[in-house]
């Protein structure tokens, strides 16, 4: 999908279609083929996204991680994410790199990606092969593994801002939505792949005996002027990110929590026996099978992202809104007070519907704001560049809030599990976020026609 300016050599048709980083000029329009190679950079992200909310609980928890650093892991990378992700934002709006506004940002962040994913999953088995001495084994193959869960963390929340921005800096209105769209359905492709490897036993099957376990496989905007562009945010931009806030963290209540409930919860292993004993093998069948959940959760997030086109006439965005999050409101409330296995993985379904959702409806909002906007500058002034908002900073307050749910999740829940002695209490949680959130969408959220 063409975005670089034009400066990068490419055809006028393909490049950004304004010589401002605020400008509003109707590009024209993309063909599919070129939203669906746009879209694949959400497909990997949520791929690698999947492996790691299958996997990091049960990798850490594995090779010794203390209890009271439990919360701690989720707490380090969002922090930094949500202190800096409106910078990274600003930036973007305001480069000058001859490949285009957002690639360089994509591409550094991608590789950022990997990296981590390869830390964590590999960790043990390069401090295995580099210490002999057991408790030092212990501290460095919990470093290394913490690190990559840092940085793979890092890079990938902070990588979905810039490819929202892309996607708006270079389609005219019809197309954002329809690239949106794309987003939500190869996001579900990405994660149901994620989470179908981790569904699958790989020690019975002759790839996994070959290769290991299933874990190895700049004018520039001042702070003091981005602080003032954020504080003077529009009410119903507010709004919007209070409940975006809102969803990711009863969403995030779950999908981090999710592996770790099937196999202490339904299966009733333990993740702190011996690794030969029968309660950590149950806890690995456990994890083994929530995989399968969080795949099914994927696909029908894939299936709804269609729907979502056919419902919009109907019901609307507002509709859309409040229905994923009621359904994830009940759907986790029933998991949490019915832990059966069959009932658990029929209910995942609905964990679809609302990450569709997420990925959506907010943005589509964000979108239609900026078209709104435009269009009044453009009849009271005739002028829009001067003071139009930039949209990479309005995508990157967005993303924000999926990092402060993360700050809320670690360290709120992570307390709430220890004191609790059981991750039950983070289901229901989410199941009460999600409900509050309900409320919150049908009546503080404004809505564009």
């Amino acid at each position: 999908m063409g975005g670089s300016r034009g400066q990068a050599g490419v055809g006028a048709s393909a490049s950004l279609p304004e010589d401002g980083p605020f400008g509003s000029a109707e590009p024209s329009r993309r063909p599919r083929g070129r939203l669906i190679m746009h879209s694949l950079a959400m497909f990997g992200r949520e791929f690698c996204y999947a492996v790691e909310a299958a996997y990091v609980t049960p990798v850490l928890l594995s090779v010794g991680l203390p209890k009271s650093l439990y919360s701690t892991v989720w707490l380090l990378s969002p922090v930094l994410g949500f202190l800096l992700q409106p910078v990274v934002g600003s930036a973007s709006d305001h480069c000058r790199s001859r490949w285009g506004r957002r690639r360089p940002y994509i591409l550094t962040l991608g590789v950022m990606m990997l990296l981590g994913t390869a830390l964590y999953l590999n960790g043990d088995a390069a401090v295995s092969a580099l210490i002999a001495d057991p408790k030092k084994k212990l501290v460095w193959t919990i470093s290394v593994t913490m690190m990559g869960v840092v940085l793979f963390d890092f890079a990938a929340d902070f990588i979905d801002g810039p490819i929202k921005a892309y996607l708006f800096d270079v389609c005219s209105h019809q197309d954002k939505e329809r690239g949106l769209h794309y987003h939500a359905l190869f996001t579900g492709f990405g994660g149901a792949l994620g989470y179908l490897l981790g569904a699958i036993d790989w020690t019975h099957l002759e790839l996994g005996r070959v290769l290991g376990t299933e874990f190895q496989t700049q004018r520039a905007m001042t702070m003091k002027l981005l602080l003032k562009a954020l504080v003077s945010m529009p009410p119903h931009y507010r709004c919007l990110c209070i409940s975006h806030l809102i969803g990711w963290t009863a969403f995030l209540s779950n999908m981090l929590f999710f592996t770790d409930f099937v196999g202490q919860i339904v299966y009733h292993g333990n993740p702190y026996s011996a690794h030969n004993s029968t309660e950590f093998l149950t806890y690995e069948r456990g994890v083994e099978v929530g995989c399968w959940g969080l795949c099914i959760n994927s696909m029908s997030s894939s299936v709804y992202s269609y729907l979502q086109k056919a419902l919009v006439p109907y019901v609307g965005l507002k509709g859309l809104y409040f229905v994923g999050y009621l359904l994830f409101g009940l759907g986790t409330g029933f998991i949490g007070l019915f832990p059966n296995i069959y009932s658990t993985l029929a209910l995942c379904t609905l964990f679809g519907v609302m990450s569709s959702t997420l990925y959506t409806v907010p943005f589509n909002l964000i979108a239609k704001y900026h078209r709104e906007e435009e269009e009044k500058q453009q009849t009271l002034e005739g002028n829009p560049d001067g003071n139009a908002r930039g949209k990479g900073v309005d995508c990157a307050a967005l993303t924000c809030m999926v990092q402060l749910a993360q700050i809320l999740v670690g360290g709120g829940l992570g307390l709430l599990v220890n004191m609790v002695g059981s991750v039950t209490v983070v289901v229901i949680m989410a199941s009460m976020i999600a409900l509050i959130g309900c409320c919150f969408v049908a009546l503080f959220v404004r809505y564009v026609d």
